[in-house]
């Protein structure tokens, strides 16, 4: 099947930042900016979306270890162009300064995106702190789109019903049947609500089939989680099974867009 006649966004990367634990690469393979870009090109991927992640070995601290990432970011986006929208990150334990960051970030540097925010890798373990409430009303009201990688099942129901109108992408279907179709079944109750294929994605057999199925076509978006993952296989995922073009085309870009932009 032909990928050209697809605009294919990526919905979740993490590009190569500047020290050597923001490098997410499982097997040590050295990559440049320039290859790092032409993986996901040659897999067929035109434009780009996530954040520069770190390993914190302790909890930040300071919030400006958490703006060196997003600095990373909008750097990485001045040199590429288009082909990447940048992902910015907070932290619960600053939520002042972390509302304050996601206001400058909208209004000085047009960024309309947080994340993924990956609470294992940046030491907090709770997605329903203080701080992190505080965060998410502020993104919410602030109509910014978030990428969340859960570590509580049962934190998805509880932020989305506090925050019904957060736009909240929920990182990866995991390789849990059960646990995907539960992440299916919220999601579907919220019309902000999606779930991106990244980590243990569409190497299922009929498992974009089901998630339409059960959550609707607007409930899933496209992303790789590269260079962890390899990007040509996710692309023949959503290729292999057995879709509509119309439904696609709203897995591949329609439906990150209508997110983004609404």
């Amino acid at each position: 099947m032909d990928v050209s006649k697809y605009h294919i966004i990526d919905a979740h990367i993490h590009p190569l930042g500047d020290e050597q634990s923001c490098q997410l690469v499982l097997f040590g393979q050295e990559m440049s900016e320039a290859e790092f870009v032409a993986e996901l090109r040659a897999a067929g991927i035109e434009q780009t979306c996530g954040s520069v992640v770190k390993r914190f070995p302790t909890p930040p601290e300071s919030f400006q270890e958490i703006q060196a990432l997003n600095r990373a970011a909008l750097a990485f986006r001045d040199r590429q162009g288009d082909f990447y929208i940048p992902g910015v990150h907070v932290h619960p334990a600053f939520p002042v300064e972390s509302c304050r960051e996601l206001r400058k970030m909208r209004d000085e540097h047009e960024v309309k995106f947080v994340g993924e925010l990956v609470p294992y890798m940046m030491e907090f373990r709770d997605c329903l702190s203080p701080g992190m409430l505080e965060i998410f009303a502020c993104i919410q009201e602030l109509n910014l789109t978030v990428n969340l990688h859960l570590l509580q099942e049962s934190d998805l129901a509880e932020i989305l019903r506090r925050f019904p109108a957060l736009k909240l992408i929920v990182a990866h279907p995991t390789a849990d049947p059960k646990v995907y179709a539960s992440r299916l079944e919220t999601i579907a109750q919220y019309p902000n609500a999606a779930l991106d294929i990244s980590g243990s994605g569409p190497n299922s057999w009929g498992m974009l089939r089901f998630g339409l199925k059960t959550a609707g076509r607007d409930k899933i978006i496209f992303g790789t989680d590269f260079p962890l993952r390899n990007p040509g296989m996710y692309v023949a995922g959503v290729l292999a099974e057995h879709l509509s073009e119309d439904e696609r085309l709203a897995i591949f870009s329609g439906n990150f867009r209508r997110l983004l932009l609404q």
